[in-house]
């Protein structure tokens, strides 16, 4: 049975042990779902914000909980777990936080003296596992990322840690993002960090092995680019990969690592050794898959992005698309106080998509003269000292752009190819829709019937089999509910008319967390990520 939920508390910030559907539970359907769905959506969220004595402080603090929506037959099964990760374990035996998490510091060991206390910030043990982001599929295996160096693998029918994998006992990088990519080889590619003498952002390439898994011992780095600051490095969420390139964002929000060594002395969370350079460029360091990397130096003014949309090719010119931020204001705001009551981001720079375009060679190319020449409002202008200067097309007549976040594409055809269409929603303000930009016609379709006071999700786009348009399918969407009683639901929408087919509410005493990204298997040879 649950406990009784607080009324001035959204009902993602409640999660317990006693809100988990540990056996797949059937939800009611209202409306139909085409029957040729047919797999289990897996969502990973950021669940739990209270253990004990502790309360965790920031949205990226919560233990993670994994959600499974079984989908066959037009009907709908739910199931959800708070996942047994190491630092889950611990802090729940303990009955308070025992490793730092992004904004909230663990608290001491009320046995221990001061003098251990402060030694014990030298135990290996001081990296979380609580792997609360993001979730693919390679083979049988089903595993859990989150941004640090460890990675949990789960069973897909019970959610539970089988195993773990450490990057750094493998390859030299202390943290990789959450959002690898898969290759046309069914080879996975990663983006990770190195904070030691080598300041660098490494691309890691990871085999699969016959049965599709994971082959982490043959794992190497393939492709690297130096830090342009010697005691900063910039933070990355993701990253992008065309058909024969990689694209690493430097952006001015850095890890300093002056900072993490304070962290490790004086017990800060991760979200204090971040440092912002507003007065400064963000880079876009452009990598061949083999190894080269582009000498060009591409600028533009700073901005932030947590998610790349997709890149591709063409006419020689590179096609970056992303989810930017003017500033740090959002990351501000996702602070659990900021987020209680009926209390939204009303942000003045909300996120917005951009598109930016960078020619792959411009030797011959003339000063202050704009070097792309694909149809786009995009600009690269050569300056004086060989860089070039990038600025987006906002898609939009004004500069207040297309509000939206979450990006998903449909990813099994148009990954690293010119494509057409990208979804994403609105999120965290009053009016929550769920979008579909087209890039060719520059039109934004809407679907606005999110109920009041709920939350929607990154929606999954699920191909129709035999589909012959990019569009052709439905997407899949978790609404989450913001304000106590709301009702949670999975939505089912139409990718081409974004129109409602179903939607499948959770019962009335079931909480949805905050989720952020997952994947949808559908069967052993085919997953969208």
């Amino acid at each position: 049975m649950e406990t009784k939920r607080d009324s001035n508390i959204p009902p993602w910030q409640q999660f317990t042990v006693d809100s988990q559907q540990l056996d797949p539970v059937p939800l009611e359907i209202k409306g139909t779902i085409p029957s040729w769905v047919k797999g289990s959506l897996y969502k990973n969220s950021s669940g739990v914000y209270e253990i004990g004595d502790s309360k965790l402080k920031h949205t990226f603090d919560g233990m993670a909980v994994l959600l499974k929506f079984i989908i066959e037959n037009g009907e709908v099964k739910f199931q959800s777990k708070i996942l047994n990760s190491e630092t889950w374990e611990a802090s729940y035996k303990a009955n308070r936080l025992v490793i730092s998490q992004f904004g909230t510091t663990a608290l001491p060991d009320p046995c221990k003296n001061i003098f251990s206390r402060f030694f014990s910030k030298f135990e290996p043990r001081t990296t979380t596992d609580n792997t609360s982001v993001s979730i693919i599929e390679s083979g049988d295996q089903l595993w859990v990322l989150g941004e640090a160096n460890k990675i949990n693998c789960v069973d897909p029918e019970s959610l539970s840690r089988v195993d773990q994998v450490n990057y750094s006992n493998y390859v030299a990088v202390h943290a990789a993002t959450a959002h690898p990519h898969l290759d046309k080889d069914g080879s996975v590619y990663n983006l990770g960090t190195n904070l030691k003498s080598k300041m660098a952002y490494n691309i890691i390439k990871i085999p699969t092995k016959a049965d599709g898994g994971l082959d982490m011992e043959n794992s190497k780095i393939v492709a690297s680019a130096p830090s342009r600051w010697k005691w900063n490095i910039s933070y990355n969420h993701s990253f992008g990969m065309s058909e024969n390139y990689f694209v690493i964002l430097e952006q001015p929000f850095v890890i300093s690592l002056g900072r993490v060594l304070i962290k490790k002395l004086a017990g800060n969370t991760s979200e204090k050794s971040l440092v912002a350079y507003p007065k400064e460029t963000t880079r876009f360091h452009i990598v061949k898959k083999d190894g080269t990397r582009i000498e060009t130096k591409y600028t533009t003014d700073a901005c932030f992005a947590f998610h790349f949309c997709n890149c591709y090719e063409e006419d020689n010119q590179m096609v970056i698309d992303m989810i930017i931020y003017k500033d740090l204001e959002y990351m501000k705001k996702l602070y659990l106080d900021s987020l209680q009551g009926n209390s939204y981001f009303n942000s003045k720079h909300p996120p917005k998509f951009a598109r930016f375009v960078v020619p792959l060679d411009i030797s011959g190319a003339e000063v202050n003269k704009n070097l792309i020449t694909l149809d786009t409002k995009a600009t690269a202008v050569l300056q004086n000292d060989g860089s070039v200067f990038c600025t987006p097309d906002l898609y939009s007549e004004d500069s207040d752009g297309i509000m939206m976040e979450l990006p998903k594409i449909n990813y099994e055809s148009c990954s690293g190819k010119n494509y057409q269409f990208v979804y994403g929603a609105s999120i965290f303000t009053e009016k929550n829709t769920i979008k579909k930009l087209d890039l060719k016609s520059r039109t934004v379709k809407e679907y606005n019937d999110v109920d009041a006071g709920n939350e929607p999700g990154e929606s999954f786009f699920i191909p129709k089999p035999g589909s012959t348009k990019e569009d052709e399918g439905v997407l899949l969407t978790l609404v989450m509910a913001h304000i106590p009683g709301r009702i949670s639901y999975l939505l089912v929408l139409d990718a081409e008319t974004m129109t409602e087919l179903a939607r499948a509410p959770l019962p009335e005493n079931k909480i949805m967390p905050l989720s952020f990204h997952g994947c949808f298997a559908q069967s052993k040879s085919q997953t969208c990520w």
